[in-house]
């Protein structure tokens, strides 16, 4: 089975495998809802052709089976293997990229195999100006592929996914008060922000029908800093982004709530720093729609934005809740926050006063006063 694999990575018909060995590296985190969709692995070994011993790295990414699992609902479990069968992810524009595909393979147990490039990052942390970057490969690649557009008709494509999304989370929002007794929940929603999410979430679907009512663009939706890594390629900077598992259509702006929000939320950029971090992005992002040829309005794109990420928080929120009030899972959490709880509930806390602004900038442009 690897023989045939590490021939495509190394680009060499003539290797074979002389010796491996795997590690789980993670699962999917996902959310609730995605939560053990997919189990990953690293394989690594040698390979000797003719002359000599060569390094290797595989990714191996199992996808399992949702039962009932509609192929345009947010979370669809083969959205990935169909996304990298299409052959749309072989050439994506405007710098952006996603790792090598070897092989798809459906198991006897249902289950699908990804065989993937070992991604390397060539940047450890990211200055902000990179994350501009990225912002301007992800508009690039919205720009190309316009959602009314023939070849963004794939029926595995999701649809609807930010109304979707929180659909998953609608019974934990609403018993909010409940899970407000768990301290560490207190630290998480300081202050009046229990009665701002609560608010919020009562106006759900006039912020959702705002984002209805924009351009739609083909999204990746999760192009936060754990999913993007920066190289050389060709003498140009790539942004290589990995994990396809939401990709579908969404209101241009969208696709920045994560490498905004969810960056903040996980602390790769700490959230005393968000404000800059949005300018940034906003900028880079703005710069590829430009790139691609799009010529809309820029208080749509902010539209987008700003709601998008008001209601990615409530989405946030509704997932980590169940691993806070349930302290059998708190050493899990803190795996990945990568960093003690108390820490991360209050740069959690903070990025959400952040958000809570854009939600107030999200009612004025609803209101067109923005």
């Amino acid at each position: 089975m690897l023989t045939p694999l590490v021939r495509s990575a190394l680009r060499d018909d003539a290797v074979n495998v002389v010796g491996w060995q795997s590690t789980q590296i993670h699962g999917g985190a996902g959310g609730g809802a995605a939560e053990g969709a997919s189990s990953i692995y690293r394989l690594s070994g040698k390979g000797r052709n003719r002359t000599a011993l060569h390094p290797w790295t595989l990714i191996l990414k199992a996808l399992y089976p949702h039962a009932g699992d509609d192929p345009s609902g947010s979370h669809y479990w083969r959205r990935e293997a169909d996304a990298y069968q299409s052959g749309f992810l072989n050439v994506l524009p405007g710098g952006l990229a996603a790792p090598r595909c070897f092989g798809v393979s459906e198991q006897a147990d249902g289950s699908i195999w990804l065989w993937l490039e070992d991604v390397k990052d060539e940047l450890h942390d990211w200055p902000l100006p990179r994350y501009g970057m990225a912002a301007r490969h992800l508009g690039s690649f919205n720009a190309s592929f316009p959602a009314d557009r023939k070849s963004t008709a794939w029926p595995w494509l999701s649809t609807d996914w930010i109304r979707k999304d929180l659909a998953h989370v609608a019974e934990t929002i609403g018993h909010l008060s409940d899970s407000l007794r768990h301290p560490l929940m207190r630290e998480l929603l300081p202050g009046d922000a229990p009665a701002k999410v609560s608010r919020l979430w009562a106006e759900r679907e006039s912020f959702l029908s705002a984002l209805d009512r924009l351009p739609q663009v083909l999204c990746h939706f999760d192009a936060f800093r754990r999913n993007l890594f920066a190289r050389r390629a060709k003498n140009k900077d790539q942004t290589v982004l990995i994990d396809w598992a939401f990709v579908g259509k969404g209101p241009v702006g969208a696709e920045i709530v994560s490498l905004v929000w969810v960056t903040l939320g996980f602390g790769a950029v700490e959230a005393a720093n968000a404000s800059q971090l949005d300018e940034i992005v906003l900028d880079g992002y703005m710069r590829g729609l430009h790139d691609a040829g799009w010529r809309g309005h820029e208080h749509h794109v902010r539209l987008g934005f700003a709601a998008g990420a008001a209601l990615r928080r409530l989405g946030t929120i509704g997932y980590v809740t169940p691993w806070i009030v349930d302290e059998t899972r708190h050493a899990q959490l803190e795996s990945l926050a990568r960093r003690p709880l108390s820490a991360w509930t209050e740069n959690f806390a903070e990025a959400g006063r952040f958000v809570e602004g854009l939600a107030d900038e999200a009612r004025q442009l609803m209101n067109g006063s923005g």
